[in-house]
């Protein structure tokens, strides 16, 4: 290695030094560096001449890197990455208060341009009275944010409401705020005050309130205020219902997590219905139909064709946590409608499930009521021939239906998005690659050997001769099925 002429220093020592001396702050090489200056200063207050001895006018240093290894003035500030003006600046600060930290003259000081807090307060009022003309509540969709919000709509931005604040300030003879500075002040004085963000498969209950505020705004009626509130209070009870389906739903994941995590590991694996003394909680859905084949670098052309489509129903067992994939070309696929549903349902029973005597099952809720009825007839079928004890069956509220397999179809699309998909075989391997730890698997139509893996069957006409049909089913949300009460089915609304 080289080394610094007359001071035995590898370059590798000062490279480490100048690199660990950097990664320090502002205030800890002050500290440093002081504490190094009053090791180097000399203590004799007089100088000795060739004539006379007279009093010191310049404080002298020796500088060092250790106590065995002097060294130039030059030399240390090379080795700390140092600079001569900082250098000579701690020097006076260290003579005239000691080894004391600098602190910046401007601390504690209040700049001239900083926001009052009348600037504060108007600001605040400002953006409180324009959410309540243009305001709507909170729909309840961002489960984050543990409180309902009050949401501008997203055609709105920052921009746009900052210069009609700019507006409103200058017809009163003040001067407004910088744009970033009545950002900064929203944030700080009325953060629940947001923006709608595009979305769609919205409540259709929400929309009709918001759209009834906004009538009520247009007209402006004497009895604003009034018909305004009665409007809030009844998105607000509607948002509350919505709360407590989701706690629900939560509820049962929560059951089922602490059953399975109470099973040894032998006993985790698929076993013969009704086997097991435990609750397990399944929901399914169908995703949007993915297409094969697909680039993520697609050339114009290509994306004006019509390309394959395969299907995909997911069966969400959250306490593993687990989704078995269902991709179906679009050849083999019968629709979305009451035998597909329960065959497949069928079939993820009879190789997947866990054998539980309880079973909770959470579903999009469908618009047929002869497809909720025979899936609610199937079930009655899996109890009465012993394959559970009791299943609790329940849907989401409309509107509200973000649940489990919508986030792993999200794992799977951003997967897909970002892959270059040919075949039907790579298709399945992005779903299996999709996670980390197999949360996603993915069960073809097709066996390795070229056979079907399960069979659809006719349920829905086979169910219709032993069971009735329940009228108005689209009116409840919760059904349970018990074996103590065979051919009984407890609804609730």
């Amino acid at each position: 290695m080289e080394k610094i002429v007359n001071y035995n220093l590898l370059q590798k020592e000062i490279l480490r030094s100048r690199e660990d001396f950097r990664q320090l702050s502002l205030e800890q090489k002050n500290c440093f560096m002081l504490s190094q200056l009053s090791c180097f200063q000399r203590s004799n207050s007089m100088v000795l001449s060739g004539r006379a001895i007279n009093s010191r006018t310049r404080q002298k240093f020796d500088y060092r890197i250790n106590t065995d290894r002097p060294v130039c003035r030059e030399t240390v500030l090379f080795y700390y990455g140092e600079t001569l003006w900082r250098l000579k600046s701690l020097q006076k600060h260290m003579q005239t208060v000691g080894i004391i930290p600098p602190v910046h003259g401007n601390t504690g000081r209040e700049p001239i341009h900083a926001l009052s807090s009348e600037d504060e307060e108007y600001i605040g009022l400002f953006i409180t009275n324009y959410a309540v003309v243009h305001g709507l509540p909170d729909p309840g969709r961002d489960l984050r944010t543990g409180k309902l919000r009050i949401l501008l709509p997203s055609i709105l931005t920052y921009r746009l409401i900052h210069k009609e604040y700019e507006s409103s300030i200058v017809s009163q003879d003040k001067k407004p705020v910088s744009y970033h500075s009545f950002v900064r002040v929203w944030h700080k004085i009325t953060p629940h005050i947001g923006f709608i963000k595009p979305r769609t498969d919205l409540c259709i209950s929400l929309e009709e309130y918001k759209k009834a505020l906004n009538k009520i705004t247009s007209d402006l009626k004497e009895t604003f205020d009034a018909e305004k509130m009665l409007i809030h209070n009844q998105a607000v009870s509607h948002l509350r219902y919505a709360k407590l389906e989701r706690d629900y739903y939560r509820g049962c994941i929560k059951r089922a997590e602490k059953h399975y995590q109470n099973l040894s590991n032998g006993k985790k694996a698929t076993n013969t219905p009704n086997s097991k003394s435990i609750t397990m909680h399944y929901s399914w859905d169908f995703a949007q139909h993915v297409c094969v084949p697909i680039e993520d670098q697609q050339v114009g052309p290509i994306y004006f064709k019509s390309a394959r489509r395969a299907h995909l129903f997911g069966v969400c067992c959250e306490a593993i946590p687990r989704q078995i994939n269902y991709l179906i070309d679009e050849k083999d696929f019968l629709g979305k409608n009451a035998a597909t549903v329960i065959s497949l349902l069928d079939q993820i029973e009879a190789i997947h499930g866990l054998g539980e005597k309880h079973a909770q099952l959470t579903a999009d809720k469908g618009k047929a009521q002869n497809k909720n009825n025979a899936l609610l007839q199937y079930l009655m079928y899996r109890v009465l021939v012993g394959f559970h004890e009791r299943i609790d069956f329940s849907f989401m509220v409309v509107g509200h239906t973000k649940f489990a397999p919508d986030g792993y179809f999200g794992l799977i699309k951003k997967k897909y998005r970002r892959a270059k998909v040919y075949t039907y075989d790579k298709m399945a391997d992005i779903i299996d690659l999709s996670t980390h730890n197999n949360h996603n698997i993915c069960q073809r139509y097709y066996e390795t050997n070229g056979k079907p893996a399960f069979f659809y069957r006719d349920w829905s006409n086979w169910l219709q001769k032993y069971f009735k049909k329940l009228p108005n089913i689209t009116k409840y949300h919760h059904f349970s099925i018990s074996k103590d009460e065979p051919g009984i089915v407890v609804v609730k609304n």
